[in-house]
């Protein structure tokens, strides 16, 4: 619900996604707090849908938060097994739509996930639990991970399966556990959180619309 250029990620979020030509539909999860916003946030027609509210038994482990959402997300969503879904992050607003369309098209070439992801420019360092560094991680091989995951909608139905599934899109990469297929990312896939966020975003988008 954050601000950004007068509206909130989310719906700059939906509008990106629906801009991107690859997505059929949008199934919108969240805290039920925020649900009288959701409308007049991303209104299109009937291709924006909301998430069903969680069930009796799901609100007994934790209302609509978690692996729940995402439960929801896709029940309400009901793709056949061969379809693509994406799991996105709204912080993540505005990644581009050739990033999206990538994800899309590496799950659609055989990968049973894909993922954005930027190089670490930093250096990272190992510390223990005292806070001594004991050494350097070859950044060569780390990576930012972004949103949105491209997952085979039979892939997620499977990692949904039982009581503790993966609880957003960053755990979900975790849960594919060696099957998501990297794709380049881009700085405008940067998760939007703070202040100084919203600053560096907006320079970003400003630098985009004067080139």
């Amino acid at each position: 619900m954050l601000p950004v250029r007068g509206e909130p990620l989310l719906s700059h979020a939906v509008h990106g996604l629906l801009d991107s030509g690859c997505v059929d539909r949008i199934v919108v999860a969240g805290p039920a707090r925020h649900r009288a916003s959701y409308p007049s946030l991303t209104c299109d027609g009937d291709r924006v849908v909301f998430a069903a509210e969680p069930t009796q038994a799901d609100s007994a482990k934790g209302a609509n938060s978690g692996d729940h959402a995402l439960r929801s997300a896709l029940s309400t969503a009901a793709p056949g097994p061969d379809d693509v879904v994406l799991v996105h992050d709204a912080t993540r607003a505005f990644v581009p739509a050739s990033v999206v369309s990538a994800v899309v098209d590496a799950v659609r070439d055989g990968a049973a996930g894909a993922v954005p992801v930027e190089p670490v420019a930093d250096t990272v360092k190992v510390v223990d639990t005292e806070g001594i560094v004991h050494g350097t991680r070859d950044r060569s091989l780390l990576r930012h991970a972004q949103a949105p995951v491209a997952v085979r909608a039979d892939v997620l139905a499977e990692l949904l399966t039982g009581d503790a599934g993966p609880t957003d899109a960053a755990e979900l990469i975790t849960r594919l556990d060696g099957r998501a297929r990297p794709v380049p990312g881009d700085p405008h896939g940067m998760g939007v959180h703070t202040p100084f966020d919203v600053a560096v975003i907006e320079a970003l988008l400003s630098t985009e619309n004067t080139a």
